[in-house]
């Protein structure tokens, strides 16, 4: 489920000089796929919206470095569902952004006072004010609460602030995409989708992206980026391993029973026929264990890059950073523009906006 590709590169092919992460102020790591496995499960403390995670059903991404050959990455693509790119972009770049919106967010009450931005340590304030905007803080009945409404004023209103703007300008990332993809101008979709999670908060529902981009072909490149390091019991995502078959055989059973829908009503995530939130479910661990597929989740470093296909279905565990640290990413997703996509996403995120 690879995003199309103009041409296959030579075998051997590897990332060029301009897009291989050498300016990056951390040294990029050497090839550890396959042998990536930072901790015994048992000794994490992972916990779901209904409890601890099944730590038996919990694996490992597994990375892949920048001077990896071109064939192999595709091949680890193709078969994984994901690829886990480490030093994708310059570490300083991702805590500059990082310092830049915990700074932009300082008057919403979100920071514990007197500590440095770029740590993002909560403060410890009622953690549902600081839920994202949408679907999430309505289920919850979130309103008329003025602290949590600065707070949602001043995420939405973030994802058009410059230095985000800049962020997602950033040109490795994009010399990354096009060399990967072999697309000549990948074009970023307008909305992306900028998020803090703060500790013992909501999590991620499990879901997979084509179902918010019904209104084009399957062939959009899911870039998740998190700003600052992640600790593995930090919330980072985590993928249903091999589960872009889930997705797919979802989305076909979906497209079966949508002939009573109107055509607006077909390409909705929200529609009559999907559960409210339009996520596919809030419960990880019953969703794997009826999958009977493992949880794969990573430490992130400030700089690391994961993209995956449409169809990988994902989600996250509740941010347990024993520390308080925020957990801040932004999801971003290209395509080729000289073919259909879903010009829905061509808009800034708003909550709500039928996304």
């Amino acid at each position: 489920m690879a995003p199309s590709r103009l041409e296959s590169p030579p075998l051997g092919s590897s990332i060029p000089s301009s897009a291989n992460g050498l300016n990056n102020s951390k040294e990029v790591p050497k090839d550890t796929y396959g042998n990536y496995y930072p901790a015994d499960p048992a000794t994490l403390n992972l916990e779901s919206n209904y409890g601890p995670m099944n730590l038996e059903s919990i694996g490992y991404l597994q990375p892949t470095s920048m001077d990896t050959p071109l064939a192999v990455m595709h091949e680890r693509f193709e078969r994984d569902g994901y690829l886990f790119v480490k030093g994708c972009i310059p570490r300083e770049v991702s805590l500059e952004c990082r310092r830049a919106y915990f700074s932009y967010m300082a008057p919403s009450g979100l920071l514990e006072d007197g500590t440095d931005p770029v740590e993002g340590i909560f403060s410890g304030a009622d953690t549902k004010k600081y839920l994202p905007p949408g679907n999430l803080r309505r289920l919850f009945g979130l309103k008329d609460d003025p602290e949590s409404d600065r707070y949602v004023k001043l995420m939405v209103s973030a994802h058009e602030a410059p230095f985000y703007l800049d962020f997602c300008q950033n040109q490795e990332l994009r010399d990354f995409v096009s060399h990967f993809t072999g697309w000549a101008n990948p074009q970023m979709l307008q909305r992306t989708m900028l998020r803090a999670f703060v500790p013992n908060s909501e999590l991620t529902p499990v879901h997979f992206d084509q179902m918010y981009l019904r209104a084009g072909p399957p062939t959009s490149l899911t870039a998740w980026v998190p700003i600052g390091d992640v600790s593995l019991e930090a919330g980072g995502l985590m993928y249903l391993e091999g589960s872009s078959d889930i997705g797919k055989k979802t989305e076909d059973d979906f497209a079966k029973h949508a002939h009573n829908l109107t055509e607006e009503e077909r390409i909705s995530a929200f529609n009559k026929n999907m559960n409210d939130g339009g996520f596919l479910s809030r419960d990880t661990v019953a969703y794997g264990q009826e999958a009977r597929r493992k949880w794969l989740i990573a430490e992130y470093e400030a700089g690391d890059v994961i993209f995956h296909n449409p169809y990988m279905v994902h989600a996250s565990c509740k941010n347990k950073n024993p520390n308080d640290k925020i957990r801040l990413a932004t999801d971003v997703r290209f395509v080729d523009p000289e073919k259909p996509y879903d010009k829905r996403w061509m808009k800034a995120y708003r909550p709500l906006d039928g996304l």
